[in-house]
């Protein structure tokens, strides 16, 4: 069975409406042994909406690989450009600063359209300062059709760009 290069698309999390708390700081600089705390705004923060995703395939060559959907729920969703899978589903959350994990499964069918395998991918994302784009790794786990792992190959390379809402050019 040959699957191609899997997604790496998107991580989110529920955005919180206010500050979180990180430490900072040198261990012990209050000088009881304590770690200051600093606090980043990560409100403004938010991966939710439509991305258009790229992948690095083996040879290092980025094209398009899906576009996915991020809700404010966590879940996510996303529609790649082989026809030989499924739509993508899958889950997200928030894990730091502009920092994101997700988890995405879909199937696989053979050109008759015969169900062949799994794939589920594991993402880590990087949220861009800009929060208009985001660079993400996977690891993708290929699965026979009872769910047996097959293989695991690690540091799949991508990058996404916000979709955001364009008018018509001619009005």
């Amino acid at each position: 069975m040959r699957i191609l290069v899997l997604y790496t698309a998107l991580a989110l999390a529920p955005i919180a409406t206010h500050a979180q708390t990180t430490p900072c700081g040198n261990p012990g600089s209050l000088g009881i042994g304590v770690t200051p705390a600093c606090t980043i705004n990560t409100s403004n923060q938010s991966i939710q909406g439509t991305w258009i995703v790229q992948l690095a395939d083996t040879a290092g060559n980025i094209s398009l690989f899906e576009v996915g959907t991020y809700s404010a729920d966590g879940a996510y969703s996303g529609a790649n450009t082989n026809s030989t899978h499924t739509d993508h589903k899958g889950v997200w959350v928030r894990t730091g600063d502009r920092q994101f994990a997700q988890t995405v499964v879909f199937f696989t069918h053979d050109d008759k359209g015969v169900f062949n395998g799994i794939v589920k991918a594991r993402i880590t994302i990087t949220l861009a300062a800009d929060l208009q784009s985001y660079d993400s790794v996977a690891e993708r786990v290929v699965m026979d059709t009872a769910g047996h792992e097959l293989s695991v190959t690690p540091g799949i390379k991508g990058h996404a760009v916000r979709m955001n809402v364009e008018l018509p050019k001619n009005q």
